[in-house]
């Protein structure tokens, strides 16, 4: 089942949000302010976050302020630091139903405690690129896809095979997808957890949709073996006709008649069954796949692969 465009561009305006409240120590920040009636002198801030240095402060509230979560002005000398409104909903909105999922379906944060630290979790979960959109695509799917399947109907365009597998492997990681068949016939369902994620996926939208503006009109792209075709969506512009020439004066030659519309063949094979679309279906994602099979694989390296310290050794790989 193929999500539309709308789907899409909620997608990424979804992952938009997460990637604004996502950063260590962004959820936690703005609780501690929330907790003061929405402001606090630096100073104070900075003695109630004794894990963060001085610069990592500064650098974590400058993101914060240019997303437009926060505001500093100076009075007396002291830098106060304040909530925007769409800071409080933030925290107003967002944080329960994030930290509900998160206290049901993931294990107990390794830095920090209560809501905050669960909060901060899930959202260091959803913040990678196109999570939202690979989950989104698999519930609008309604059951185990094929990868090529996915990436046929649902995902950005310019995302390829060696990413969505990638995507896919650490969502399965994640414990928010599951994968089911055999090599090379991999199918991909969201699990108990994934599925759950509705909820806060709805709460982050609403307040994005209030928050940020509008994303650039998203298209999905039809992949095909060894073609390449752009599914228009509805409110995208017609395509431009050529005008029509100019009928020439006088008379006019007179038209053929039409020929009739053939009809069917006499001993058309009848529809295939269901057993038979399973097997095509299998077919098609599998050839479609060979591609992605060569650029990315689940089972793991032999031997662990070395840590690139350098852009020269990143670039080899």
């Amino acid at each position: 089942m193929p999500t539309t465009s709308s789907t899409l561009a909620q997608a990424q305006r979804i992952q938009a949000a997460v990637s604004i409240l996502g950063p260590q120590d962004t959820i936690s920040l703005l609780r501690l302010l929330k907790l003061s009636d929405g402001v606090r002198p630096l100073a104070e801030l900075a003695e109630k976050s004794p894990r963060m240095t001085e610069t990592q402060l500064d650098r974590r509230l400058d993101g914060m302020e240019e997303s437009g979560l926060i505001t500093r002005t100076k009075d007396s000398g002291t830098t106060l630091v304040s909530l925007t409104r769409a800071g409080r909903e933030a925290v107003a909105y967002i944080q329960i139903p994030v930290t509900r999922w998160a206290s049901a379906h993931q294990p107990v944060p390794q830095y920090g405690t209560g809501p905050g630290a669960y909060t901060e979790q899930a959202l260091a979960t959803l913040n990678r690129t196109n999570a939202i959109a690979t989950v989104m695509a698999l519930d609008a799917f309604g059951e185990p896809a094929y990868p090529s399947e996915i990436l046929d109907t649902a995902l950005p365009d310019g995302m390829n095979p060696g990413n969505l597998y990638q995507r896919l492997a650490q969502l399965e990681k994640d414990g928010l997808v599951e994968r089911s068949g055999e090599p090379r016939y991999y199918m991909y369902g969201l699990t108990t957890a994934g599925k759950a994620l509705a909820d806060p996926l709805q709460a982050i939208g609403r307040w994005a949709q209030r928050h940020l503006p509008t994303p650039p009109r998203a298209e999905t792209t039809v992949r095909r073996t060894g073609t390449r075709d752009i599914t228009p969506t509805a409110d995208a512009p017609a395509t431009r006709q050529a005008p029509a020439r100019p009928v020439p004066d006088g008379p006019r030659r007179a038209e053929p008649p039409l020929a009739p519309a053939p009809g069917p063949a006499a001993g058309t094979r009848p529809a295939p069954s269901p057993s038979e679309q399973a097997a095509a279906r299998a077919n098609a994602a599998g050839l479609r796949s060979v591609t992605a099979a060569l650029v990315f694989s689940h089972e793991a390296p032999q031997q662990p692969a070395p840590l690139i310290s350098n852009s020269t050794a990143a670039k080899r790989r």
